[in-house]
């Protein structure tokens, strides 16, 4: 048990020097992404847009694995791992249409094509993480660990779903100017 330990710790110590490797760092497009959730009119963050995309999904989350006591058990897992693979592989898709759009001479399309593919590169890692966390849920013995693996899948799951849905009437509204 106490072996058991030791070797999530090593497999934790590895992963965080593999993701803080400079060359593969995504901590700009979080920031970015964040730039994203402004108000047009005023240019400063938008409380109600850092609410939906962010305070809520958590909360939801929260909610559902504590006071619902949801807990994503490995058959659903498995499920979920498939999910947000395809879930990834249609962001890259939406990525492709956007690139034929990216020399608009409209400078206000050209700034909703660069904060959709902001969205889109945010969703993407947000899927890849919860993809690795679902794999990870099947190796969980640990029902407090599996609670809060849970509850982190959850949040990117409604996260994503958000960024969807934002990437999706981006995606309508700049086809429709350019008809």
């Amino acid at each position: 048990m106490k072996t058991d330990y030791i070797f999530w710790a090593l497999t934790a110590v590895c992963l965080l020097t593999m993701l803080l490797n400079r060359k593969i760092s995504i901590a700009k497009i979080f920031l970015e992404q964040l730039k994203v959730f402004k108000d047009n009119r005023t240019h400063k963050a938008s409380p109600w847009d850092i609410f939906s995309f962010i305070i809520c999904p958590i909360g939801l989350s929260c909610l559902a694995t504590y006071h619902y006591k949801f807990v994503i058990e490995k058959d659903f897992a498995e499920t979920i791992t498939t999910a947000f693979s395809l879930i990834f592989t249609l962001l890259f898709a939406f990525e492709a249409i956007l690139v034929n759009k990216k020399d608009s001479e409209n400078a206000t399309e050209r700034e909703v094509i660069k904060e959709t593919f902001v969205s889109i590169m945010s969703a993407c890692v947000l899927s890849f993480v919860a993809t690795i966390l679902s794999i990870v849920i099947v190796c969980v013995g640990s029902d407090w660990l599996l609670k809060i693996i849970t509850t982190i899948i959850l949040t990117l799951a409604f996260i994503m779903i958000m960024l969807l849905l934002l990437i999706i009437k981006r995606t309508f509204k700049v086809y429709m100017r350019s008809d």
